[in-house]
């Protein structure tokens, strides 16, 4: 697993996690990011039930169930449950992986998988995780990606370039997001922006279909 993925199994981690979304900047992060999926939901009708893997602390927990969804919300780090937890109490959560959940076939109306799939290098396994994903769906998947037609993507990329980071971001391009969703056996209906004006916008939320 990349090193970006295994730190959220440690304790101080998790315990320090919330912290990027508590200031300003990081509650107008969350803010777009809850608009954009809000967006993707409004395109489906009797959406009752939520999957959130990975939840990670709980960051979706108040807002998924705040627009009353039935919400369970899974994690295969133990630290983030814990910190999910505590803070939403009488909430659901579950120990699980995206590679393999403990839900039959169809036990949500929505899989809502949030801040992942960037992170996640090997194509094979995004399509893997994107598979499961759909098999415990009813209708959709909701799952945010990193896109390259962004200034912040081109700014990273050449700095890569230069030496001044140690790799590139890891964006794809529309085109081949649609094509790993498809693959999948989903049908990506929208790509949403998380920011108003595509081009600042380098994560997007894609609405993938079940049909």
């Amino acid at each position: 697993m990349d090193e970006k993925l295994s730190i959220y199994g440690e304790r101080e981690v998790a315990a320090d996690y919330d912290q990027r979304w508590s200031g300003a900047g990081g509650r107008a992060r969350d803010l777009r990011k809850q608009r954009a999926i809000l967006r993707a939901l409004g395109e489906l009708r009797g959406v009752e039930s939520v999957l959130d893997v990975p939840c990670g602390t709980g960051r979706m927990t108040a807002f998924a169930r705040g627009r009353g969804l039935r919400y369970v919300g899974a994690d295969l780090a133990f630290a983030m449950l814990e910190q999910a937890r505590g803070k939403h109490g009488d909430a659901r959560f579950v120990a699980a992986s995206l590679a393999q959940l403990p839900f039959a076939d169809a036990s949500f109306d929505v899989v809502l998988c949030i801040r992942l799939m960037h992170l996640v290098r090997d194509g094979e396994l995004r399509s893997a995780f994107l598979r499961e994903a759909r098999r415990v769906a009813r209708k959709a998947v909701i799952v945010d990606y990193r896109q390259n037609r962004a200034l912040r993507v081109w700014l990273g990329t050449a700095r890569a370039a230069v030496g001044l980071r140690s790799r590139a971001p890891g964006a794809l391009a529309p085109s081949v997001i649609e094509r790993e969703i498809a693959a999948a056996g989903l049908r990506a209906a929208r790509l949403i922006p998380v920011r108003r004006v595509p081009y600042l916008s380098d994560k997007v939320v894609v609405l993938a279909l079940k049909d």
